[in-house]
């Protein structure tokens, strides 16, 4: 027998055999390797590579189509085309990690750098006092995102500085807070801990805005009150019943439901709809300037036009023109499913508020295929809109819409001036002057956004400047002592 297995004993292990690794040092291993730097730069030239795409497939795609394929996803497929001129046809592609999956494992990266490389120092009572400080400093943070500290119906006539500088103030003083709750739990490193809270609640922000956050617009005339706002990206099929005296029965259909040779069924609708041809994009022309071309309407407004499907509008177009939609669709009687005629539905058509009108009984309906609407309860009415430009150039000198806000739900009625740089704040929405029609100098369109976390992106922003300062200005106390010291 030899010396060692004399002094191993029958059942014993080799001492070199590897010993299995607990289950917190595999937790660990794992954080490691999810907070490796190398992982960081990775997805950091990912994420340029990706805006480099999506900024090339602009030329053949919308900028909200983009957004949508390429930045609102967790993976996308990139066609060879868009690195090549157009005039070469270069098939294929590749997939890509889209946005929402490099932001995703940039927060995972991000947290899991804090587990691994940052620990609490304080004890004891320090650390009890840290860590209720720290508390007050996220619950005040949450409050000034969620705008408890902003007025009901929000607009100034100051100049934008003023009202930008408040708002960084407020996130200021809750970077504040977090910094002096950072201090105490982590010393010297409570300002690179703030930082990077500061960069988690900016790759948050940008995820409250892909999966909340809804744009409109609000067309009006001097004079006119409106309820609505619509959506350029998207288009309904309206059908409105007006037999009632004091207001309209509105039925619409979305867009998602019109594609070629669907059949609408819907039991609020006294007839069904075939859908012939959908097409998302579209231009008018007469049947003369297109002789070759059949015109599959039978009747309506269809018959003295004809509708040509379009390519998607590009998002690098110096207009930024949007897609108009128009579709040929068949109405069937509800009972029998004769046909009741071929229709030309068009946002064209709209436009210019002219229905297609279908009879049914002694009810005439009017049909419209237009941008879908979002009614809201309260109204906007136009006072005055001016547009006003600098002598002999196009810049703007005055811009502006003065606006009777009225809600009588919530008791508002309040006259408000919306102009550059200054919009409107109500009921979580924000009206910007946005622009005008140039055929009419007495209607503006306002912007409208809902967004939850439009305050966010500010306190963000102050929170990573707050650390920044925090952590060089202590590196630069220490130098500066030892310096003096020396």
């Amino acid at each position: 027998m030899t010396r060692s297995a004399a002094n191993n004993p029958a059942g014993a292990k080799a001492i070199d055999e590897p010993q299995p690794l607990a289950v917190s040092e595999m937790v660990f291993q794992g954080l490691k390797t999810l907070a490796s730097l190398k992982l960081t730069v990775v997805l950091f030239a990912l994420s340029i590579f990706l805006v480099f795409a999506g900024t090339l497939v602009q030329v053949d795609k919308g900028i909200w189509t983009v957004v949508d394929e390429y930045f609102r996803c967790y993976f996308t497929w990139i066609d060879f085309q868009i690195f090549f001129p157009r005039s070469m046809e270069i098939p294929g592609g590749f997939w890509f990690p889209g946005g929402w999956l490099i932001g995703g494992l940039l927060l995972v990266n991000i947290l899991a750098a804090h587990a691994v490389r940052f620990t609490i120092k304080a004890r004891g009572q320090r650390l009890t006092i840290g860590l209720v400080v720290l508390a007050i400093g996220i619950i005040l943070t949450g409050l000034v995102i969620a705008g408890v500290f902003q007025q009901d119906v929000a607009a100034t006539e100051d100049a934008a500085f003023w009202r930008v500088l408040l708002r960084l103030i407020k996130g200021g003083v809750a970077a504040g807070v977090l910094l002096a709750g950072c201090m105490m739990l982590f010393n010297k490193r409570a300002g690179i801990v703030l930082l990077h809270a500061g960069i988690i609640l900016m790759l948050l922000s940008e995820l409250v805005t892909g999966l909340y956050a809804v744009e409109g617009q609000m067309r009006i005339k001097e004079g006119q009150t409106v309820n609505y706002v619509y959506h350029t990206k998207d288009f309904e099929l309206a059908v409105i019943d007006p037999s009632d005296t004091e207001w309209n029965n509105v039925t619409a259909i979305d867009e998602n439901a019109l594609s070629t040779g669907a059949l609408i069924n819907d039991e609020r609708l006294p007839f069904d709809i075939q859908v012939d041809q959908y097409m998302p994009n579209s231009t008018l022309v007469r049947p003369t300037q297109a002789p070759n071309l059949p015109n599959p309407a039978t009747a309506g407004t269809g018959r003295e036009i004809i509708a040509v499907e379009q390519p998607e509008a590009s998002g690098a177009d110096p207009n930024q023109s949007v897609d108009v939609a128009s579709a040929y669709v068949t109405f069937l009687n509800k009972d029998t499913g004769e046909p009741m005629g071929k229709y030309l539905l068009s946002g064209w058509i709209s436009f210019q508020d002219i229905p297609q009108r279908i009879t049914v009984g002694d009810t005439t309906y009017l049909v419209y295929l237009r941008f879908a609407r979002t009614y809201k309860p309260y109204s906007v009415h136009l006072i005055d809109f001016r547009h006003e430009t600098y002598m002999g150039t196009n810049k703007p000198k005055d811009f502006s819409a003065h606006v009777r806000l009225l809600d009588p739900s919530r008791g508002v009625d309040r006259e408000v001036r919306i102009w550059m740089n200054n919009p409107l704040r109500y009921a979580g929405e924000t009206f910007y002057q946005s622009s005008f029609d140039p055929d009419d100098p007495t209607v503006t369109v306002l912007q409208v956004v809902k967004n939850a976390g439009w305050m966010v992106p500010y306190v963000a922003c102050m929170i990573v400047a707050t650390g920044m300062c925090a952590h060089f200005g202590m590196y630069l106390v220490s130098f500066l002592r030892k310096r003096g010291t020396a």
